[in-house]
């Protein structure tokens, strides 16, 4: 196996750790710990959450545009007028949005070229890395304030 392989392969398990250690830390969760503000003028871990969702929802959505429409719901989750979600229902996004990074972003081979029509996918990975990794440092932090267990990888 080629070093860019290898590099991909690893990279991609420890995505895959990444996005179950967020369900574990996400699943417990009652409501009132999703809303509850331990410091004012910050989100809730709820919030948080909902955040990872709806920014991984919209990453999708540009790139991959009518293919991604089954996302559009998840990205309204930033409304104002959109209330808080349950756990299920995050976890519900996470999945969703997972199975869209898995089917869209990841296919083909890591040994093969992107193919020029292809090349914001691999923007489009990055974005969503860039995007879920410090929000899920935030939502560990305020887990760990709570007392409650954070996003462990």
């Amino acid at each position: 196996m080629i070093r860019a392989a290898i590099a991909e392969a690893r990279a991609f398990e420890s995505w895959q750790d990444y996005q179950a250690a967020l369900k574990r830390a996400i699943a417990p969760l009652t409501d009132e710990q999703l809303q509850r503000r331990l410091i004012p003028g910050l989100r809730t871990p709820g919030e948080i959450a909902e955040h990872i969702v709806f920014g991984r929802a919209l990453h999708l959505h540009r790139a991959l545009g009518e293919g991604a429409a089954e996302l559009t719901s998840l990205i309204r989750w930033e409304d104002a007028d959109d209330p808080p979600h349950t756990a299920a229902e995050i976890l519900n996004g996470l999945e969703l949005t997972w199975r869209f990074i898995i089917n869209c972003l990841m296919r083909g081979s890591p040994t093969e070229a992107v193919p020029e029509a292809e090349a914001p996918i691999v923007q489009t990975i990055w974005g969503l890395l860039d995007h879920d990794l410090p929000h899920a440092g935030e939502l560990a932090l305020l887990l760990g304030a709570d007392g409650l267990p954070g996003v462990e990888i």
